[in-house]
């Protein structure tokens, strides 16, 4: 079922991102690239926080970006993630200050 899944069930949400696990990401990644975590652009902020958090386990887990296997899923789903702020205007690097909040949690 997924750690998601079953936090989406007992909070008794019908969404996974609408959980206290994705909302604080959320959030986050609102605040860091100034644009409104519940608008339009809802999409690209659930990617990010979905996205930071794989990266993060992934890099926990001691696999590191590079060019074949899971290097390269890690690499690419990085690359997702850097997209989707720069969708949202961001100009500087956005990913790294989101990691603290994924550590807090």
């Amino acid at each position: 079922m997924g750690l998601e899944r079953i936090a989406a069930l007992l909070q008794g949400s019908h969404d996974n991102y609408d959980t206290d696990l994705m909302r604080d990401l959320i959030e986050a990644s609102a605040q860091a690239t100034g644009v409104d975590p519940y608008g339009d652009q809802n999409l690209h902020h659930r990617v990010i926080a979905d996205h930071l958090r794989s990266t993060s386990f992934l890099i926990s887990d001691g696999i590191l970006p590079s060019n074949e296997g899971r290097g390269y899923v890690l690499r690419r789903i990085m690359r997702r993630a850097m997209r989707h702020t720069h969708l949202l205007g961001a100009t500087d690097p956005v990913i790294y200050k989101l990691v603290d909040y994924l550590c807090q949690q």
